[in-house]
């Protein structure tokens, strides 16, 4: 056996004993729950900035803590001195445990309270698992319990994915409203249940487009105000058994340094740790975004089929060849990646609604599930909402020849017609149109009942919704 692989250090707790490396910086906790989880092989470390928010949450409490002559100065300095140390350096890589764990999230915890702990030692020139002299449970983790910390930590790191999500979805309404402006002259068929029915300007439908991520991002940033609310403090189920007087108020105020957001403590901390129902409610909204925009992907799809046998009525830029038997042949590939994140989205709320409804008598159990999968859709909704946005809705073409094309030899067109010529005579033309092949344009403008441009104005105003 290599001599560096021998060099172990023995750790205790109430089951036994393990050997762990002798330089890791996590200890029993973090080895027992690698051996015994590996659900999903996604490690904490892969969510550096749910990492992020758990240390400095540790961080503020190990400052409250020395304040309060809870813990040694000493000992307040070297926490300190470790979670800005991590931090700075995103030394991430010692949070090897999977997101999804059993229990509600000890795992997840003690992973970062026994990193810190040993961190610290080394940063005093101290061996890892010296714990008599910074233990990770009596000081690093003074005040608090695994609930009250990672239901917090789970509120600040989403606050900030979703303002990502904000950013993005206010990125996608600029250009919704520049190709509004640039697309209004262009005339196309308005389809119901996939039929031609009437007129519609191109414009107004990117438009409707604005106006529908707009709407998601404002939702998205009212839901955001809920996650302002911490119990920390509340400590495993709300009683505060284990914290004391003025531990929550200069927590939450070196958190609102850090985060720069109004926090403040949960109204009531047996319902702060008990009902995780905003984290239900953001989810589904997080979902009904992504599908939003996965109708307009799918509306792509269809504008953009062809190039023959389809609208063909917008262009998507090609990105790669689309068939490994069809010679040319190029797929809308980033409005079906969509398509198929927004439906990953909805499955991972669908793992999160039954998760809140699950929690039992006084704490929610399945908190790695509801972090896990909230952090995850957003991920991959922001990743997909990304690629559609810079690969596809920002570079397609309207091809306003095609559009019109098909609308003049449509009977689209007969519903703005009746109001000038009435509807017995149009419902003629729409006949004699069906049967000979022949446009209504072409009809109307034989038969002098109009001109070409009284029509093309006819349809504009038909159009118009104002």
């Amino acid at each position: 056996m290599n001599a560096e692989l021998a060099k172990l250090r023995t750790e205790k707790d109430a089951i036994g004993q393990c050997d762990l490396p002798e330089d890791a910086l996590f200890g029993i906790n973090t080895f027992r729950s690698v051996n015994n989880f590996a659900y999903v092989g996604e490690r904490l470390r892969d969510y550096p900035n749910y990492v992020s928010w758990l240390i400095k949450i540790k961080w503020a409490a190990a400052i409250t803590n020395g304040a309060h002559g809870k813990i040694s100065t000493s000992k307040t300095d070297a926490i300190v001195a470790a979670c800005k140390d991590i931090v700075a350096d995103q030394a991430y890589e010692p949070f090897v445990v999977d997101m999804l764990e059993g229990a509600g999230g000890t795992s997840i915890n003690m992973n970062i309270n026994e990193v810190l702990a040993n961190r610290a030692l080394q940063l005093q020139g101290k061996c890892p698992g010296d714990y008599h002299l910074i233990s990770p449970l009596d000081d690093v983790n003074h005040a608090q319990s695994t609930s009250d910390v990672l239901i917090a930590a789970m509120k600040l790191t989403l606050h900030d994915e979703i303002a990502q999500l904000v950013a993005t979805l206010r990125m996608y309404s600029e250009t919704f409203r520049e190709q509004e402006a640039r697309f209004d002259k262009i005339l196309r068929i308005g389809r119901t249940c996939m039929q031609d029915a009437l007129p519609v300007r191109v414009g107004q439908a990117f438009g409707g487009y604005a106006e529908l991520v707009d709407r998601s991002a404002s939702n998205l940033e009212g839901l955001q105000k809920s996650l302002n609310s911490l119990p920390l403090g509340a400590t495993a189920i709300g009683t505060g058994l284990g914290a004391y007087p003025g531990y929550t108020d200069m927590v939450l105020s070196i958190l609102r340094d850090f985060s720069n957001q109004p926090l403040v403590a949960d109204k009531n901390f047996f319902d702060g740790i008990q009902n995780l129902d905003e984290f239900a409610t953001l989810s589904a909204a997080v979902k009904t975004t992504g599908l939003a925009i996965s109708k307009i992907a799918n509306d792509f799809i269809l504008l953009s089929s062809g190039p023959v046998g389809g609208l063909q009525e917008i262009r998507l830029e090609a990105k790669q060849t689309g068939s490994s038997m069809m010679p040319g042949k190029v797929n809308p590939v980033f409005a079906m990646g969509m398509v198929q994140a927004a439906f990953l989205v909805s499955g991972l709320d669908a793992s999160i609604a039954p998760a809140v409804a699950a929690g039992q008598l006084d704490c929610n159990n399945y908190l790695p599930l509801i972090a896990y999968s909230s952090f995850k859709s957003i991920k991959i909704l922001n990743s997909a909402l990304n690629g559609f946005h810079e690969n596809c809705v920002k570079t397609l073409e309207v091809l306003a020849d095609q559009c019109e094309s098909n609308l003049m030899r449509s009977t689209a067109v007969a519903p703005a017609l009746k109001a000038r010529i009435g509807y017995e005579r149009t419902a003629e033309l729409v006949n004699i149109a069906h049967s000979t092949g022949r446009t209504l344009m072409e009809l109307v403008v034989e038969r002098g009942l109009m001109s070409e441009g009284e029509v093309f104005c006819l349809l504009h105003r038909a159009c118009s919704n104002k």
